[in-house]
């Protein structure tokens, strides 16, 4: 008889954490009705002779409660160390006015449109300047703290990825996937 109490002891605490667990996930939303939102996100690997850098700090503002809009400021550095051929570089520069509306309990609709100034230099020698346009759309989830602070997790679709351009041949889009995946931290 001990050894069922214990056992039920157990599970009811299993059971109440599975609980707190899933109201963590899918809480509900702060009320955030005015507020601005302050955050961004910074991301780099380095893949043998490959670095890749940028951050990406952005300002909303919460319209209402599930609605918001802001700006993300942009800078990408791409490098390609090649002690043969030579070392290439390439710096993007830009900002991109988006929106998203939360659709349910954390999860919600992203779309972007995004202005890059790409400059190209290789050898340290400028090869080519020019601007770039991507409309992202796509979707995510917030994961929601103390404060209305979040971190979020975003899978987006880059609408201009493998149009080209007229006259040149080259990619509108200084992105090698049409899939772009962004972990990020507002406040």
């Amino acid at each position: 008889m001990k050894r069922f109490g214990i056992i039920a002891s157990l599970c009811l605490m299993l059971f109440g954490f599975a609980g707190k667990v899933s109201a963590q996930m899918f809480s509900d939303v702060p009320d955030l009705k005015g507020k601005m939102v302050y955050g961004g996100n910074i991301g780099g690997g380095l893949y043998g002779r490959y670095l890749n850098f940028s951050i990406a700090p952005q300002v909303g503002y919460r319209i209402f409660n599930p609605w918001e809009v802001g700006l993300r400021g942009i800078y990408d550095l791409t490098c390609n160390f090649d002690n043969y051929y030579g070392s290439s570089y390439a710096h993007y520069f830009g900002v991109a006015p988006y929106t998203n509306f939360q659709v349910y309990k954390g999860l919600f609709v992203h779309v972007e449109d995004e202005m890059m100034y790409g400059i190209s230099r290789w050898n340290h020698t400028t090869v080519a300047k020019k601007w770039f346009n991507s409309v992202f759309v796509g979707g995510g989830i917030r994961q929601y703290s103390y404060n209305g602070s979040f971190m979020y997790f975003m899978v987006l679709y880059n609408l201009s990825w493998g149009r080209l351009t007229t006259g040149t041949g080259g990619m509108e889009t200084p992105y090698a996937s049409p899939i772009s995946i962004r972990v990020g931290y507002c406040f």
